[in-house]
């Protein structure tokens, strides 16, 4: 596992529990910002079995990739490299639909990393795919400091909980694997199908102490170099940082670990609009809110020099989840009339999901205007 803090180069997985929540969007335009900071960036398709990232760069499924790497020996790493549209920005394809290339052999897997590992760039940022395939679980611990996307919804919360689950009994399984004792009880522990079964991570580290102490402190420093970020997409509205907040307790208490929130994005029309245009979002709307908030994600990874620690002004917000917090309640301040709406396109125009979640709102509106008469009506009558 590559420490970021140390590198020169910086590997920034990115991930999601689940598919939908605006990875890919997020990998694609993170990329071209990055790169207009004169950074050289280099984008890695690792959605093997679905990679669709040159999509999201409005380039052409036409160049050699992941998949003719892995399947002919004659294709080198460097060949698939391939230039972008966009200055300082360069792509690596993914499985380019050659078949098999989602089920990668350990030695494949293997020659992939050290190959992403010897890429000279400033940053490597790799799309993974969504769940937690064991592939991409050890894609996503090539360095401490991968990002998590996830919507402020509690199903994709809890798969982001569950997707980092496994991310850390995966680094502990990799950290004991020289202890022949400590990985029995591990192997024994994933053997058990019971429901409800698998012990917590904290019942796993004083089982894990008991049989060796040693063992039990490797595993507790690799843990401790874990920094995952958090990335929000699709916001309504500046109180969906409570949920997160609330998937920042449970995976510290949890998993013991200590994430950090890079950044909440709020749900917008364009991004639809870019994605069945097959561009990125500046070409359809460069002034656009989201397009501002993914900039600032590029502005902080770039100006943390020991990136993911991050100078932070603690005088105004407590840690990088309040400084999420605050940004969230001032962008809020500048959608009219809310995030979840355009004025210039009705409910009509919307697809199903777009629909419901624009009624959804409107309930919630409708229940907080219902309080407020209550509790006014309450309080008249008390006047009286």
């Amino acid at each position: 596992m590559i420490i970021n803090q140390d590198a020169r180069r910086k590997i920034l997985p990115i991930a999601s529990g689940k598919g939908g929540v605006g990875k890919s969007v997020l990998v694609a335009n993170l990329g071209i910002s990055l790169a207009s900071f004169g950074q050289r960036t280099v984008l890695v398709d690792l959605d093997l079995g679905g990679s669709n990232l040159h999509t999201y760069l409005g380039m052409k499924n036409r160049n050699l990739g992941i998949g003719n790497f892995v399947s002919d020996k004659s294709v080198t790493f460097q060949d698939i490299r391939v230039r972008s549209p966009y200055p300082n920005l360069d792509f690596v394809p993914g499985d380019v639909l050659v078949t098999g290339t989602a089920n990668l052999t350990h030695a494949q897997k293997r020659s992939v990393i050290s190959n992403i590992e010897r890429i000279d760039a400033d940053y490597i940022l790799l799309d993974l795919g969504s769940g937690s395939h064991f592939t991409t679980l050890d894609f996503f611990l090539m360095s401490n400091s991968g990002l998590l996307v996830t919507t402020p919804q509690a199903p994709a919360i809890l798969n982001a909980y569950g997707f980092l689950k496994n991310v850390v009994f995966r680094l502990i399984q990799q950290s004991l694997s020289s202890h022949k004792a400590a990985t029995k009880y591990l192997t024994d522990v994933v053997r058990d199908k019971q429901p409800n079964s698998t012990p917590g991570i904290a019942q796993i580290l004083e089982r894990v102490e008991k049989i060796s102490k040693r063992a039990a402190a490797e595993v507790r420093a690799e843990l401790a170099k874990l920094r995952p970020s958090i990335v929000v997409s699709m916001g309504d509205r500046p109180e969906d940082m409570e949920i997160v907040q609330s998937l920042r307790t449970l995976i510290e208490t949890k998993l013991e670990v200590e994430p950090m929130c890079l950044g909440f994005l709020y749900f917008d029309y364009i991004v639809r609009e870019a994605v069945g245009d097959t561009v990125p979002l500046a070409l359809v709307g460069r002034d656009s809110l989201i397009l501002k908030e993914i900039d600032r994600i590029a502005q902080k990874i770039v100006h943390s020099e020991r990136f993911p620690d991050m100078p932070l002004d603690t005088s105004e917000y407590e840690d990088s989840f309040g400084l999420a917090t605050i940004e969230a309640e001032d962008d809020y301040a500048e959608i009219n009339p809310h995030p979840h709406t355009r004025v210039e396109q009705t409910p009509d125009q919307a697809t199903a999901e777009e629909f419901i979640r624009l009624i959804s709102a409107q309930k919630q509106q409708i229940k907080e205007l219902q309080g407020t008469i209550h509790a006014l009506t309450i309080g008249g009558g008390r006047r009286e």
